[in-house]
């Protein structure tokens, strides 16, 4: 019943203004209503919304935010990796899943010789980035965002299903991650530690003296 109110709003939303007789100008003339960009998305858009809603009304342990899965799902793939001590092959395995597209970004980066390319292609344009840190800050060749790991590990840790601490995450997911992006990508970076408001900033500093060719 949810999405099927959500999809109602979503496609009047969307076809509230129609073709409108523009007032004052001769009938055969019309106002067209601006496109929105979600033209035949409206029941995509509103299944996601209804998620959205469903996840920020779970309060019942705590404020539930809308990565909450995705963040509970790298705790657990890190733990694992932690308690077999298979950090390494971790990151080597994101490595070489991810290869294809680290090239591209290589490929890109390389044609411009904007430092700013790479930072574009590692985070801004991958969903794993925008959808773990909800909002990111840029400048150019830095990106900076909150620490999202910290909430969920708050209950994960009390509960006994994790025993990471926040730091730990950090220096596996952003710092030990990161820099192996960057070394097929051909650049090198700059990892801040989580600063005392839990913000973190990732910078491109300079290509790296080794980029392979």
């Amino acid at each position: 019943m949810r999405i099927v109110l959500i999809s109602l709003v979503i496609a009047s939303f969307l076809g509230s203004v129609g073709e409108l007789e523009a007032g004052g100008h001769s009938k055969d003339k019309k106002l067209v209503a601006p496109t929105s960009g979600y033209e035949g998305m409206e029941d995509q858009l509103a299944r996601a919304m209804n998620v959205v809603l469903m996840t920020l009304n779970e309060r019942s342990a705590y404020q539930h935010d809308i990565n909450d899965a995705l963040v509970k799902m790298i705790l657990t793939t890190i733990q694992f990796a932690k308690d077999n001590d298979m950090i390494d092959e971790l990151i080597a395995n994101e490595v070489e899943t991810t290869r294809p597209l680290l090239e591209r970004v290589r490929r890109n980066y390389l044609k411009t010789g904007q430092l700013d390319t790479a930072m574009v292609g590692m985070i801004d344009r991958t969903a794993c980035a925008y959808q773990l840190y909800l909002k990111i800050d840029k400048t150019d060749a830095e990106r900076s965002w909150q620490s999202p790991f910290g909430l969920v590990l708050e209950q994960t840790r009390r509960m006994g299903q994790h025993d990471l601490t926040e730091q730990e995450v950090h220096d596996i997911w952003i710092k030990k991650r990161y820099h192996a992006f960057a070394e097929v990508v051909g650049v090198e970076l700059s990892i801040s530690d989580i600063d005392e408001n839990g913000r973190v900033s990732v910078r491109a500093l300079r290509p790296a003296s080794v980029a392979k060719n």
